[in-house]
């Protein structure tokens, strides 16, 4: 089996494995709109609060936000500008928000299904919208998506999906002003 390329959308179609984490699951929708001549683009960012829906899944419940990246996607729309999609919010309620994963059918999915076509929760901070980064100093291949701290130490690079071999902590608070 071949290793998994995060966020190659095709990889995903020609090994037929359309599953993954957040990044593929939106870089997917996005490469399938853009077939279709729909302006897509994946939105790179960090959750920094609870949910509002309630969604254990979908929020944090404490300052380290470590674990919290999350890609979105967006849509253009004439007359609307920039949609927000997330169909990769939908599956992580299917898989995590009870102890064994769901279906589509249950209960809790269809109100965040429908909620999260046309909106986000305001619980999240995006940061960019890079592809295949090439990194300063670097002699590694691009990164072909910037949402994760990247390091290298010997010209070699370190996984930073590995929690045993790159560790780093990202807290977030609120600021009352």
């Amino acid at each position: 089996m071949q290793p998994k390329t995060y966020g190659d959308v095709k990889a995903m179609l020609e090994s037929g494995d359309l599953s993954g984490k957040c990044a593929d699951l939106n870089a997917l929708y996005v490469g399938l709109a853009r077939a279709v001549n729909i302006p897509a683009r994946d939105v790179y960012g960090l959750r920094v609060a609870r949910s509002e829906f309630g969604y254990r899944s979908l929020g944090v419940g404490s300052p380290n936000v470590t674990r919290a990246q999350h890609c979105r996607a967006e849509v253009f729309l004439t007359g609307y500008g920039w949609v927000p999609i997330d169909p990769a919010d939908v599956r992580k309620v299917v898989l995590e928000e009870k102890p064994q994963p769901t279906t589509l059918a249950d209960p809790i999915v269809p109100p965040v299904r429908e909620k999260l076509f046309g909106a986000w929760e305001m619980n999240w901070v995006a940061y960019n919208e890079a592809h295949d980064v090439s990194l300063p100093g670097s002699n590694g291949p691009a990164v072909g998506f910037l949402m994760y701290p990247q390091a290298e130490i010997g010209r070699e690079r370190l996984d930073s999906l590995d929690p045993d071999n790159f560790k780093y902590t990202i807290t977030a608070r609120e600021l009352k002003v």
